[in-house]
């Protein structure tokens, strides 16, 4: 199916929607067939590349039930507030990144000392002094891992931030591990840093080399991997080991 230049179906209902600003950030946009469901929200507060990917499958904006986040930064946030307006759709997040997500308390802090790969510095800055901003919006129901939204099994995976979390669709092999696992600009184990606990954030990733039929691999920055996702996994956790 054609969709737009910033939207394409990697699986049966699993569709990858992607933008360069954020860091060539991803959202998923997931039809099981009772409802649609969009593990974050890409980075522009207008919404309008996950408008448009709805529109090219004719589907209504309200056909949107489930809006859940993977973590509380600007390039997943960006678009929430205004598809929560628009769509009605429940909001779901870990309870640690909730305020975050509500504009109740910004999100926590980097270091400003420069961490590979530098192609992300900008962004590592702006985090670092404050700066990523985004339209504030409630979260409707809290997330704990072992919990089930729409299509997907819900693990939590501490690291990249407290109240990180990961995804994954049985029905379609397809695991969904947010920023612990970066394909851009090149493959690694998340970006150092935004890591705010190293030992925790290799923990998350032999949490997630138990999801072993994983075909699928799709990360909040970069392209998915589209088959051969549980070696993926297992290779980001060995080099989590150098760290």
């Amino acid at each position: 199916m054609d969709l737009t230049d910033s939207a394409r179906e990697i699986a049966p209902g699993v569709y990858s929607l992607s933008q360069s600003q954020g860091g060539h950030v991803h959202a998923f946009l997931l039809d099981d067939g009772t409802g649609l469901t969009l593990l974050d929200t890409l980075y522009d507060t207008d919404a309008h590349r996950v408008l448009d990917a709805l529109k090219a499958l004719d589907r209504p904006v309200t056909d949107l039930k489930n809006i859940v986040l993977t973590h509380a930064h600007r390039s997943h946030l960006g678009g929430l507030a205004a598809l929560k307006k628009l769509s009605g759709a429940t909001v779901w997040a870990h309870t640690w990144e909730a305020d975050i997500i509500a504009g109740e308390r910004e999100a926590q802090r980097v270091s400003p000392f420069p961490r590979s790969p530098f192609r992300v510095y900008y962004l590592q800055l702006g985090l670092a002094v404050g700066l990523g901003k985004h339209p504030p919006c409630a979260v409707d129901r809290p997330l704990k891992d072992g919990d089930h939204v729409g299509p997907v099994d819900v693990l939590h995976v501490p690291g990249h931030t407290p109240g990180s979390l990961a995804f994954y669709w049985p029905d379609r092999k397809a695991l969904f591990a947010g920023d612990i696992i970066a394909t851009w600009p090149r493959f690694e184990p998340g970006w150092k840093g935004f890591t705010l606990n190293f030992k925790q954030s290799r923990a998350s990733l032999g949490k997630l080399t138990e999801v072993s039929t994983a075909e699928i691999l799709a990360v909040g920055h970069g392209e998915p991997v589209v088959g051969a996702g549980a070696e993926q996994v297992r290779a980001a956790y060995n080099m989590a080991a150098q760290w």
